[in-house]
């Protein structure tokens, strides 16, 4: 071989190489996990549990993501975190929600994740045996949460009218819990699990319910713009995650124990509290969905517009601008196998 074509092989052969660096190179980049900021509230039945199985299993690694998951003890705080950029993707309430489309902050509901419910509880010191019984009453509870427009609708069923026949009064969870087991308070509007917790500890009897109530998911606008493929990962790994924390209850709801905030809760009033959600018997991916039906998308928009009536808001929110089911609707569409056996645990 002439010292020509030996000197063409060494170049052929070195930019073989070079390409080859850089294909591994770019491979090795491309299979670098998104990072993506998850913000979870640890007593909120199906919502708890589906962040532990994000948290404690490699469901969000084998859809390239990288998670931080930061708790936060309430909703409010979630929403902060969202409007700030402290996080990407948050779990909220839909009434919280509807205050963030409120507020036209940088953030879109990309999907629904759970329901649960929502009472009318009358301390069992009161002597309250109905809704009708609060008329003259005072009915307290936290304003701006899920359960706040629901306990006005559950008033009004009952032919009282809110604000006239029964004054609704401002109060923290904290406080409220503190007043149901002094007695101190008529009665109160609460949510799952303390509900469940009220009545198996004897405090309180539940008057009416509303098994409506709805979890979203929350995404910062900045996110889902630079980050869409990461956030439709996001999506996926959601719906695994319900399925794996579905697939066996004894660990999903021994994990939703392990923060301070839970430990006070039984399993059983956890898991009487989580079943109000018929996605906590799913047995495949068909069996969960991201995404509104009709119906539930009317209430969700309703929930708006009804504020706007109450003077909660000065105008209606924008909720149709800032909600985007696209990608749920698309994975909904779409089921997957998916075998929670499989799964491995990290945590």
């Amino acid at each position: 071989m002439s010292k020509r074509a030996k000197s063409l092989l060494a170049a052929v052969a070195g930019a073989a190489a070079g390409f080859a660096f850089v294909a591994t190179a770019a491979t090795a980049s491309a299979a670098e996990p998104a990072k993506i900021r998850i913000g979870w509230q640890p007593t909120t039945t199906v919502e708890a549990q589906i962040a532990h199985a994000m948290a404690k299993t490699d469901i969000l690694e084998k859809n390239g993501l990288k998670a931080e998951m930061i708790m936060f003890s309430y909703g409010p705080a979630v929403n902060e975190a969202l409007v700030s950029g402290a996080i990407d993707v948050g779990f909220i309430g839909d009434m919280p929600s509807v205050s963030l489309a409120a507020a036209n902050s940088p953030t879109t509901v990309i999907g629904r994740q759970s329901v649960f419910r929502g009472s009318i509880v009358a301390s069992t010191k009161s002597g309250i045996t109905s809704v009708q019984g609060l008329k003259g009453k005072k009915l307290h509870g936290p304003f701006g949460s899920s359960i706040f427009l629901a306990a006005q609708g559950m008033l009004e069923k009952a032919g009282l009218k809110p604000g006239k026949d029964v004054e609704m009064v401002n109060m923290g969870f904290a406080d409220l819990s503190d007043g149901i087991k002094a007695g101190k308070v008529d009665a109160v509007f609460v949510w799952d699990p303390w509900i469940e917790l009220f009545a198996v500890e004897g405090l309180g009897k539940v008057l009416a319910s509303d098994t409506s109530l709805t979890m979203v998911i929350a995404m910062r606008d900045d996110y889902l713009k630079k980050n869409p493929d990461a956030a439709k990962s996001f999506l996926k790994a959601h719906k695994e995650a319900l399925l794996f924390a579905a697939s066996d209850h004894a660990r999903s709801n021994a994990w939703f124990r392990e923060p301070e905030a839970a430990r006070k809760l039984d399993a059983k009033v956890i898991q009487t509290a989580t079943a109000y959600d018929p996605q906590w018997n799913a047995k495949s991916t068909k069996d969960i969905r991201l995404s509104f039906t009709d119906a539930e998308l009317q209430r969700y928009f309703g929930l708006g517009k009804q504020a706007h009536q109450l003077k909660i808001f000065a105008k209606e929110p924008p909720l149709a601008q800032k909600t985007n089911l696209s990608m749920a609707k698309d994975l909904d569409a779409k089921p997957w196998d998916f075998d929670p056996k499989k799964v491995k645990i990290v945590k």
